[in-house]
């Protein structure tokens, strides 16, 4: 069961990967353009990882793929060094002594080609242009937004210019959180011909739907169409929480003799998964719904933020909160009778909302989306929100 549900760690095989079919065959199409660079972005928790290490893998028949995972404080030249060590060659040494045998020996890029300790664009052209002689190259940089030195990215920008005006059979595939491309690299303007931009918004009710059949099928089980609304309706768009319900669901269902998920599966599923939910996100919760005063409704609004029809970015306007706020309370709601706790939660409490826009026409979003799906779970399990409404 473990094996067809993957919570905590991305996806690496196609075979369990689902959706995201727009977006892998744009990745695949700018890779195969010769001078085509790409940066994919989205919010954090949307599969973008997934995706680049399905893509990588998929790739790893027909060029040569490597992934580098950014940390915080690396400079252009140590996430080279990290990819050119994940790159390996065999050569043949003679063998002392007459009629021996040449030995074959393997070392990285790095070491056989006696690269520098500090890695400039140059030294990047010239390494990836021997590299492609053979066969394309793609070099994955996966959480590029934790390298926010603007020098970095300017490096970046100076790489891809110059391979994309000689031609070189080199692929750089940037990767990381951000809501456009001018917020994750700072430099984009100067190379923009040579980017294709790949927007990855969060997955529509279709592809969490998928997630769920697709490794409730390696495991010949099958799903009510109700408790798969309920997974769908409770991930908010995110795979990390459809993956996880689905998983404790489908145990629930095993540990019952049963072999079909079921309503009541799901609704255990929900306690546990808020039970392994991260100790930060359940503080957060905290934070921002707590009150000394009794007669509060800090947790009903924040549950429908959480709740209301938002586009496919998570944005959501004040009027939505109002009509799944009205439903909530049974009882007609005006937006000034929870204005103020938007500009809380906006605010000194957390803050969990992202404000945009103008007065009257404000768009709000959650800052972690992560924290969204949890707020609906808590809401079922407060008994805040019937079953029956994610149902609707």
């Amino acid at each position: 069961m473990k094996s067809a549900f993957s919570p905590t760690a991305p996806i690496s095989q196609r075979d369990l990967f689902a959706g995201r079919t727009e977006q892998m065959i744009a990745l695949i199409d700018a890779v195969d353009e010769a001078g085509q660079h790409i940066v994919l972005f989205g919010e954090r928790g949307v599969g973008k990882t997934s995706l680049a290490a399905v893509t990588s893998n998929m790739l790893g028949g027909s060029a040569l793929s490597v992934r580098v995972n950014c940390q915080n404080g690396d400079t252009f030249s140590t996430v080279w060094k990290r990819a050119f060590q994940e790159i390996s060659i065999t050569s043949q040494v003679d063998s002392a002594g007459f009629g021996s045998n040449p030995r074959q020996t393997v070392q990285s890029i790095l070491v056989a080609l006696d690269l520098p300790d500090e890695l400039s664009p140059d030294h990047v052209r010239a390494t990836l242009t021997l590299l492609a002689r053979d066969r394309a190259v793609v070099v994955f940089f996966d959480e590029f937004d934790r390298m926010q030195d603007g020098a970095v990215h300017g490096q970046f920008a100076d790489a891809i210019k110059t391979l994309s005006d000689q031609g070189v059979r080199a692929t750089i595939v940037i990767v990381g959180v951000a809501d456009n491309v001018s917020d994750l690299v700072s430099e984009h303007a100067s190379v923009e011909r040579a980017l294709a931009q790949i927007n990855m918004p969060r997955m529509s009710v279709g592809e969490l739907s998928l997630i769920v059949t697709r490794g409730l099928e390696t495991t010949e089980m099958t799903i009510d169409p109700s408790a798969l609304s309920r997974i769908t309706k409770l991930s908010q768009g995110l795979p990390h929480y459809t993956h996880l319900l689905a998983q404790q669901a489908a145990l629930s269902a095993v540990s019952e003799g049963r072999d079909n998920v079921e309503p009541d599966d799901v609704r255990g599923a929900v306690v546990r998964a808020t039970e392994r939910t991260q100790e930060s996100i359940a503080s957060l919760y905290y934070s921002s719904t707590y009150s000394a005063r009794e007669k509060n409704i800090y947790k009903e609004v924040l549950l429908a933020c959480a709740l209301a029809p938002a586009d496919d970015r998570g944005f959501f306007a004040a009027t939505a909160v109002r009509e799944t706020l009205s439903k909530l309370l049974n009882r007609k709601v005006e937006i000034p009778q929870f204005a103020g706790h938007l500009n809380a939660f906006a605010g000194d409490r957390g803050p969990v909302l992202r404000k945009f826009g103008a007065q009257r026409k404000f768009r709000y979003r959650f800052i972690n989306p992560l924290l969204q799906p949890y707020v609906v779970m808590r809401g079922l399990e407060d008994e805040l929100i019937p079953a029956s409404m994610l149902d609707e």
